[in-house]
């Protein structure tokens, strides 16, 4: 019997952060070198993927970088149809109810994250860790 890969959202802030770290050793860059090394599947929706195209542009990360990106998130990713909302962080910061929906959608394993203020102090959302980048 084989073990199924972890699936895993990861918060925008893990890719801008792997994107314009100095330090390919350091934990975001890391995060995105075990996703490309096929140790987990990477979840995505139609609203992450919005959300990370315009953050990438909003950072000045080159077309080239983020065409890069969305050609291996296509090819390697677990689509789900972002289906579903929720509401728990409207007071707080709504821009990461996505995150949440999506990790409810897919059942996801984990969601890594770089958001101390709003994500991280959660812990668990509906069976989904949510953890930082130095523990992956």
């Amino acid at each position: 019997m084989t073990q199924s890969l972890p699936k895993v959202i990861l918060d925008t802030s893990v890719f801008v952060a792997a994107l314009l770290s100095k330090n390919s050793q350091s934990s975001p860059p890391q995060v995105l070198d075990a996703w490309r090394n096929s140790k987990f599947t990477l979840v995505m929706s139609p609203q992450l993927l919005q959300e990370l195209i315009v953050i990438l542009n909003r950072q000045h990360i080159s077309l080239l970088d983020i065409q890069s990106l969305i050609t291996v998130i296509a090819k390697t990713s677990l689509f789900i149809p972002g289906a579903y909302e929720t509401t728990i962080l409207d007071n707080i910061d709504p821009n990461d109810n996505v995150f949440l929906a999506a990790a409810y959608e897919a059942k996801a394993n984990y969601l890594v994250s770089l958001d101390r203020r709003h994500l991280l102090p959660l812990k668990y959302f509906h069976g989904t860790q949510i953890l930082g980048t130095g523990i992956v």
